[in-house]
Parts: C-alpha cells; sequence; structure tokens
C-alpha cells in the first residue's frame, strides 16, 4: 500500500515489528469493545489478526511522524461483492487510547478520504459507529460524513448492536475541499 503522511502522522504498511505495539492497545478493555471486537487475550491472537491484516492489504499502521511506534491502525474495506463492484469502501479505524482527544484519527480519516477518492477513484465512502462510541461520532462528523441509516450488527458475543451508518460521497467530498478548514486539515 501507498505510504500517506499527514502534519503529524505516517499511515505504512503494517509489519511483524508491531506486534507488541498492536497487542499492547488491543488488549486494553476500553479499545476493542467500542469497535465490536473483545480485547485481545493474549500476544498470540494479536499475531493472527496482524498476519490476517498484513495479507489482505488494506489496513495502514499509524505512526508518528517523529516515532514509528505503530499507535493505530486505519483501512479501507471491502464490505460486500455489490460494494466492490460500485466502487465503495468502508472505512474502519482504531487508535491507541492514549492517543484520544488530539486529532490525530480526523487527521488520519482526512488523509485517507483523499486517497479513496483520489488516488483510488472511488465514488463513495461509507463508516458506522455503535451507539456508546461517541468519540468515532465525533471523528466521523468531523471527517465531512452524512448519517444515513442505521443497521443490526452482531458484537464478538453475538449480540445485536445498533450502528449508525454515515456515508460521504466523492462529490461532497469536493465541496469539503473548498472550505479553507476542511482543506487545511487534508
Amino acid at each position: 500500500m501507498k505510504t500517506l503522511v499527514t502534519k503529524r502522522l505516517v499511515l505504512r504498511d503494517l509489519r511483524l515489528t508491531d506486534l507488541k505495539a498492536f497487542y499492547n492497545y488491543a488488549k486494553k478493555p476500553n479499545i476493542g469493545p467500542m469497535a465490536g471486537w473483545p480485547p485481545h487475550k493474549d500476544i498470540d491472537q494479536s499475531r493472527k489478526i496482524l498476519n490476517m491484516m498484513i495479507a489482505e492489504q488494506e489496513v495502514w499502521g499509524i505512526t508518528l511522524k517523529d516515532d514509528d511506534s505503530l499507535i493505530g491502525t486505519i483501512g479501507l474495506h471491502v464490505r460486500n461483492l455489490e460494494n466492490a463492484l460500485e466502487d465503495i469502501r468502508e472505512i474502519g479505524y482504531v487508535i491507541d487510547d492514549t492517543y484520544w482527544g488530539k486529532g490525530l484519527m480526523v487527521e488520519a480519516v482526512k488523509k485517507v478520504l483523499a486517497y479513496g477518492f483520489v488516488g483510488l477513484e472511488l465514488k463513495e465512502i461509507t463508516v458506522g459507529h455503535s451507539t456508546q462510541n461517541t468519540q468515532s461520532k465525533r471523528v466521523i462528523e468531523k471527517s465531512g460524513f452524512i448519517y444515513t441509516h442505521d443497521e443490526i450488527r452482531k458484537d464478538s458475543k453475538g449480540a445485536d448492536i445498533t450502528i449508525h451508518m454515515y456515508h460521504i460521497t466523492k462529490k461532497h467530498y469536493e465541496e469539503l475541499l473548498e472550505d479553507d478548514k476542511f482543506k487545511t486539515e487534508v
């Protein structure tokens, strides 16, 4: 995948050497459940998931510009064949809680939107958050997404959870770029 650089971040390929940092945040009880997955039980579980993400090549590792240590991940995913054929992807992300509230994820999301619409020529990018994940809701709204509907999905324990879904089209993204405040953050 192409390395993407923002004012404060580098979005790069994931590596096996990211395992320890990945496990250190993925095991936290307040990280995974917000994104719909359970905390990692052990480093072997993190290794399997990291290997899967590396193989899929849909996910970037998030690092600070001045430190190559992994602090999160962000990716553009194909949710189903219909979306793949229509040039639609779903963005997903997670960041270590040490970095919450600093605007880093908004910065990463905006960079991935630019790559998705310009580099990949996508028509639409979707995103969702669970009802309780108010931090993600703020990231989504600050990144220019528009609420579309609710979906019922299964959480990691098989229980139904409500996911608030949003989308942004290429046309809407291009309109947002006319706003100097939005543009300077990309």
